[in-house]
């Protein structure tokens, strides 16, 4: 009743005089409405003036009408500040909308991508040579293609590179090295094709023995595990010599190293260098 009285200070002729003026704003601009259905300014007074008289399922029909306008103009803050009043609301279609326009002001979703988990050193073993043997198993398909290998000698090659350990230990994951163990010559073959399809011509590796500080200079699963051997240096290229010319994955790491030229080298040359530099068996 305090708010009654508080509110009730002036004259109740005063008051009469009052509403009846809104009255008159009211009946002008509903006429305004009539010719300008979306003009946002009678939209605005109505709802207030609607207010003021009471008239609650007026103000609520404008309310919505508002609230469509505003979703139209996209108006954000005046969107932020009527959510309120819909949200209060007990008529069907502004609750209805209070939900679409809470989605429309609420906060922006973080697109933020998420922080990639740091990998553990096992992890990194692991993908590292996954992806060694995938490459290998694609260079097996490439000699099948070029019929170096038949089906038969695809599949066992294939067997053996699936039974390689991902703990990163297993020296020297190599389609090459297989072969040169199964079939001598058929391992020539696929040397003298690689050689030619990819410009990297075979080298006699045994003949460089005293390049222990410079393969030690590469990093070590390069060339315990990949094959690859840098043997010699010209200036400020490098030559390196590889078991997988056709693995450009491979050939973009060690060219990040530094300027460089491939060339191929028996396996069997390779195991003997890396025994020489890392110790037996490559460790």
């Amino acid at each position: 009743m305090l708010a009654c009285h508080v509110l009730s200070k002036k004259s109740m002729p005063e008051k009469q005089k009052f509403d009846a003026r809104l009255a008159e704003g009211v009946a002008y601009f509903e006429q305004m409405l009539e010719i300008m259905p979306d003009d946002r300014t009678t939209l605005e007074f109505l709802v207030v003036a609607y207010d003021q008289l009471d008239q609650h399922e007026k103000g609520q029909k404008a309310l919505v009408s508002l609230a469509k306008l505003l979703i139209k103009e996209n108006d954000i803050a005046a969107l932020t500040g009527l959510l309120p009043r819909l949200q209060e609301s007990d008529y069907e279609p502004a609750k209805a909308l209070a939900l679409k326009v809470s989605t429309l002001t609420g906060p922006a979703p973080d697109l933020t991508p998420e922080k990639p988990k740091e990998l553990s050193e096992d992890e990194k073993k692991a993908l590292f040579v996954q992806s060694a043997i995938k490459a290998e198993k694609a260079l097996g398909k490439m000699l099948k293609d070029a019929e170096v290998l038949d089906e038969s000698g695809l599949d066992q090659l294939v067997e053996h590179l699936d039974a390689t350990p991902l703990d990163g230990r297993m020296f020297l994951i190599s389609a090459l090295q297989i072969l040169e163990k199964e079939n001598q010559p058929l391992c020539e073959r696929a040397m003298e094709l690689l050689a030619d399809k990819f410009g990297a011509p075979p080298i006699p590796l045994a003949s460089f023995e005293t390049i222990g500080p410079l393969v030690k200079s590469y990093p070590q699963d390069l060339v315990r595990q990949r094959g690859v051997v840098p043997f010699a240096k010209l200036g400020t290229l490098t030559l390196v010599a590889t078991l997988n010319p056709a693995d450009e994955s491979l050939r973009a790491a060690v060219e990040a190293l530094g300027p460089c030229r491939f060339f191929m080298a028996e396996p069997s040359a390779v195991e003997a260098v890396v025994d020489r530099t890392y110790g037996q068996g490559g460790e």
